[in-house]
């Protein structure tokens, strides 16, 4: 039997996770919170404008008094009033 190292095992447990997290998810409540599944990257977060890469586009929020909660491995909630949210080409 081969032996394999930690690094091996870690690296190919990233491109097992990689391949599951395909998909992104979000849900809108009003325009006070979102809730978006599959977030990769905070890119930008400030009290007016939040962008968020997910795994298959790039989410923008403009508004006022945005604030990131119970952001997590897999998602992230977005709260204030929100005025645009708009999804733009996947973040490199």
């Amino acid at each position: 039997m081969k032996k394999i190292s930690v690094k091996e095992l870690a690296l190919g447990y990233e491109r097992q996770k990689e391949r599951l997290m395909k998909h992104s998810a979000l849900q809108i409540t009003g325009n006070r919170e979102l809730i978006a599944d599959g977030c990769r990257k905070i890119i930008n977060c400030d009290e007016n404008i939040i962008v968020i890469a997910l795994s298959d586009y790039r989410l923008t929020i403009t508004g006022s008094g945005l604030k990131l909660r119970n952001w997590g491995t897999d998602g992230v909630t977005v709260a204030g009033k929100m005025q645009t949210v708009e999804w733009g080409e996947k973040y490199a």
